[in-house]
């Protein structure tokens, strides 16, 4: 007897689960990380201070995102006085600056994968390395 082929069904993408609070309550010391890293970067995110601090409580490890974007504000800081003078840039361009240091943040390190100037990237990458360039 001849096996039937199995039917392929669309897989549905629907929008994504919210994980869920992990953490209704955060100590003092990360809530003002989070607000410092948020004074910096935060402009140049789509979400409130508050949608940034609820994703620090769906986390498991709330200290390690922390951690993950104070650095990125540091980088941030760091790059903006190095190689800007303390000059912003148009806000498309510090939200693409601001999206590389994540990326960079996570591991990615091909200056040409970050949608700016290549000698913007390496320098980005200097600066999230704590090196200066």
């Amino acid at each position: 007897m001849a096996k039937k082929k199995p039917t392929k069904k669309p897989v549905k993408l629907g929008e994504p689960k919210e994980q869920r609070i992990r953490h209704s309550v955060l100590p003092p010391e990360l809530l003002e990380q989070i607000g410092a890293a948020y004074e910096t970067v935060g402009p140049y995110l789509a979400t409130t201070l508050e949608q940034f601090e609820i994703g620090f409580m769906r986390d498991t490890h709330p200290e390690r995102r922390v951690a993950m974007w104070s650095n990125v504000a540091a980088a941030w800081d760091s790059y903006h006085e190095k190689h800007l003078g303390g000059l912003i840039r148009p806000e498309a361009e510090e939200q693409k600056i601001v999206a590389a240091l994540v990326a960079i943040s996570s591991g990615i390190t091909d200056p040409l994968l970050f949608g700016l100037h290549p000698d913007v990237g390496r320098k980005l990458i200097a600066c999230y390395a704590g090196k200066s360039q």
